[in-house]
Order: structure tokens, then C-alpha cells, then sequence
């Protein structure tokens, strides 16, 4: 019962951060109305836009200055920048402010990105654990979903005070949860570590057998200090690192920024009969229905073959958004294919929902071992967002002076690259317990090592 109780306060706090997500596609064209507080220019909604993904990327950072603190703990404390955020936002009068709000909010959800698959992986088992990792997108796609729906139809006073009560509840429904056993027993806590597995399992399930592998797996990898150094230079460590980190960026650079962003403008540039705000809805929709759906089949069928049918579908549909955008920067006559861009990101979002949005983020909760596990996370997490904001910063740059349609050849490139790498490169960790994969890693790498020399 605390099992899921866990997962699902786990889950709010990743709804609460992906709201921020969201609000930049139906709320930037809120403030060209009358009556706006201010108004802004293209350049400012796009620092607004890009200046969160750049507060996700100093997250990790400050996680890593706090990690002893325990996972529970700094989940809960990335609502600060949440709330603060949502304030920030109701009372802005000028556009420095919504940068002050983007920036902050964006370190608490990076935070929590690089917090909850680490959380949800130690004291999840390995039978479900791909499910609960991979619901952690879904929630995410529900945090935007709710943007979506709630943002264009109410004033931007109103939904930033509607928004802040979600991480209120987040706190409210965390704090009587239990900690990973992982970090009580890494803090050399045994007892604790074996109350808070108790909680976890239920009293029913003698906890005496994963006890122990979790505290000689803790102590195996605690004998190495997790710096720079131990994730930099034994090969299995910078194998999870090396596949984490590119895993991340395709997440990025496949073009999930941009459809995110700025999902009604895209729409509206397209000259689509139905209101941009209308269809990011029913893409927000598409995106929550087919995270759930990878959450359900992920451990039947498995990481890597999801992660190839996503990545093949995202580069078919950026590639046919590309067209579109081509020929019609070509003067070409678009009329009978107007429907092509709308129907080229909903197919992106129902193939990247499948695998590439999600697995990457589970994966970073299952490929590093427990001592570089914090150090590896925010490695990753940084990387991903600071790319996130290079790529959301420079999509309108991009689409203004060159063009849309580069903007999603470039985004099609890179799925290319990202299929060839996935099919070469990265393993499989279905059903396999956390030590499990770390043994396969090392093995492996240690094998590439000796054959080499």
C-alpha cells in the first residue's frame, strides 16, 4: 500500500513541476490581449519560453549540494520554487518578473526530474519497476495536459492561483511517506532502512532477503567515493553515463521542445481550421493516453524495442512536418496538404509518448549504481535541459530567419542519428533487479577493456 501511496504523491510532485511545461504555448498569447497586464515582444516570450528549460538545468546542481538530505526531503523542498514560481506569475507587472518565475520554478522541476526516477527505482521491485519509472512521463504529460485545458479559458491571475495548490497537495500527501532504504542505508541506518522497506512491502512480505542485497549492494558501491573520477573512469559507470546523457539529448533535440513550446503557433502558422489552443489540447490528450499505454506494455516488451518504434515514428512524423514547411517555403501550393503539419505533430507526439519521452527518464533511475547514482543523475538532467533551452531559445530564431522548415529537418536529423544509436548502443533492463544490470554493465565493459589491450 505505501508502495503505490509513494509512487502516486511521486507522481503529483512531477504534475505540479510540468504544469510550468505547458504554459508557455497557451499563455504567451494571452498577454497579446488588451487586456494583459503588459505585453511582449517575440523575443521576450521567447526567454520566457526558454528561460524555464535553463532553471531545470541548474536543478541537478543544487540537488547535488543537498543529496545527503535524503530523497523524500528535497522533493518536497522543490516546492518552494513552485510556489514561488505561481506567485511570481499572478502578480508580474513587467517581463523580468516572468523571467525571475520561469527560472525559478525551472529549478525545482528539474529537481524533482532528477529526484523522483532515483526514488521510485530504490524502492520499487523489479517486476513493476518499469512501470512505475515509465508513469512518471505520463504524469508529466498530465501536468501539461492540465495547462492545456485550464490556461487559455481563465485570466493568468487566476490560473497561476489554481496552479499553486497542486504542489501544496504535493506536500500535504508526501510528508507522511516513507524514505528510500537506500538512503538510510547508505547513511548507515540499518534499522531505518529495514522500517522504511517494511512500510514499502507490507508487514506480510518477509524484507530479510532484499535487506541484505540492498545493503551488500550499497556497501559494494559506496567503497568508491562516486565522484568525477568513479563515473568518468570504471566502464561500466561511464557506460550508464554515456547512454543516459544521449538518451537525454535525443529526448531534446527530436523536436519536443518546439512542439511544447510553442504547440499553437505551429498550429496557427499552419493555417489549420481548427483554434491552435483546440488542438493542443487534443495533443496534450494523445500524449497522457500513449505514456499510459508504454507504461502498461513496457515490461512486457521492454525498453529497447519501444525506444526504436518511438524514434522511427518521431523522425517519419518531423520528417512530413518538414515537408510540409519545405514546400511551402518554396512557394509551393499547400492547399490540399494544409492538414499535413497538425497531423505530422500529433503522429510525433503519439510515437514520442511511446518510448522517447518517457524511457529515458526511467532508465536514468536504473542504469547508475547507488554511489555516482546522484552525480550521474544530475549530469544528465543538466545536459538534457540545458540543450532543452538552447533548443527552445533557438527554435524562433531558427523559424524567423531560416525557416520552419530547417528547424524540423534538423529535428529529423537527429532522430536518424538516434535510431542508429539506440539499435547499437543501449541494453536491455527488462526484469532485471537493480544489481542485475549493474553486474551485466561492468561485466560487459570490463570484457570491452581486456579485448581491447
Amino acid at each position: 500500500m505505501y508502495l503505490y501511496a509513494a509512487a502516486f504523491a511521486s507522481y503529483l510532485g512531477i504534475v505540479s513541476s510540468s504544469i510550468f511545461f505547458g504554459w508557455s504555448s497557451p499563455v504567451l498569447p494571452l498577454y497579446e490581449l488588451k487586456d494583459s497586464p503588459f505585453h511582449l515582444n517575440a523575443d521576450e516570450g521567447a526567454w520566457i519560453a526558454s528561460l524555464f528549460p535553463m532553471g531545470c538545468a541548474l536543478g541537478p546542481i543544487t540537488y547535488l549540494l543537498f543529496s545527503h538530505a535524503g530523497r523524500k526531503t528535497l522533493l518536497m523542498s522543490a516546492a518552494i520554487p513552485w510556489i514561488s514560481g505561481w506567485m511570481i506569475i499572478a502578480f508580474a507587472a513587467a517581463p523580468w518578473e516572468l523571467y525571475l518565475s520561469r527560472f525559478v520554478s525551472g529549478i525545482g522541476t528539474g529537481i524533482a526530474f532528477s529526484v523522483t526516477p532515483m526514488y521510485l527505482g530504490e524502492i520499487s521491485p523489479a517486476k513493476i519497476r518499469g512501470i512505475l519509472l515509465t508513469i512518471i512521463m505520463m504524469a508529466s504529460r498530465l501536468g501539461i495536459l492540465f495547462a492545456y485545458v485550464v490556461f487559455p479559458f481563465v485570466k493568468i491571475q487566476t490560473s497561476a492561483m489554481i496552479s499553486m495548490m497542486i504542489p501544496v497537495l504535493f506536500v500535504m500527501s508526501f510528508i507522511w511517506l516513507p524514505e528510500s532504504p537506500y538512503h538510510y542505508m547508505r547513511r548507515g541506518n540499518r534499522d531505518n532502512a529495514a522500517k522504511s522497506l517494511s512500510k514499502i512491502r507490507g508487514k506480510k512480505i518477509d524484507i530479510n532477503d532484499e535487506l541484505i542485497k540492498i545493503e551488500s549492494s550499497v556497501k559494494s558501491e559506496m567503497a568508491n567515493s562516486g565522484s568525477f573520477k568513479e563515473i568518468l573512469f570504471i566502464p561500466g559507470n561511464r557506460k550508464s553515463l554515456q547512454i543516459c546523457t544521449m538518451l537525454g539529448l535525443f529526448q531534446q533535440l527530436s523536436g519536443s521542445q518546439a512542439i511544447m513550446l510553442y504547440t499553437e503557433k505551429i498550429f496557427d502558422q499552419a493555417n489549420v481550421d481548427i483554434e491552435g489552443k483546440y488542438l493542443a489540447i487534443i495533443l496534450g490528450v494523445i500524449q497522457v493516453i500513449c505514456t499510459g499505454l508504454c507504461a502498461v506494455v513496457v515490461d512486457r516488451h521492454g525498453r529497447r524495442p519501444l525506444l526504436l518504434f518511438s524514434t522511427i515514428g518521431s523522425l517519419l512524423s518531423t520528417g512530413s512536418v518538414a515537408i510540409y514547411f519545405n514546400l511551402k517555403h518554396e512557394n509551393y501550393n499547400t492547399s490540399s496538404i494544409e492538414w499535413l503539419p497538425a497531423f505530422g505533430c500529433m503522429m510525433y507526439v503519439v510515437f514520442y509518448s511511446l518510448g522517447l519521452a518517457p524511457l529515458p527518464t526511467a532508465m536514468i533511475g536504473e542504469l547508475f549504481a547507488t554511489n555516482v547514482k546522484p552525480l550521474g543523475c544530475a549530469i544528465v538532467v543538466f545536459v538534457a535541459n540545458f540543450t532543452g533551452f538552447l533548443v527552445g531559445k533557438m527554435y524562433q530564431v531558427v523559424c524567423d530567419t531560416i525557416g520552419t522548415h530547417f528547424a524540423f529537418w534538423t529535428f529529423t536529423f537527429f532522430n536518424i542519428i538516434a535510431v542508429f544509436y539506440i539499435y547499437i548502443c543501449v541494453p536491455e533492463t527488462k526484469g532485471k533487479t537493480l544489481q542485475e544490470i549493474q553486474d551485466d554493465l561492468h561485466i560487459k565493459e570490463i570484457k570491452n577493456e581486456t579485448v581491447k589491450i
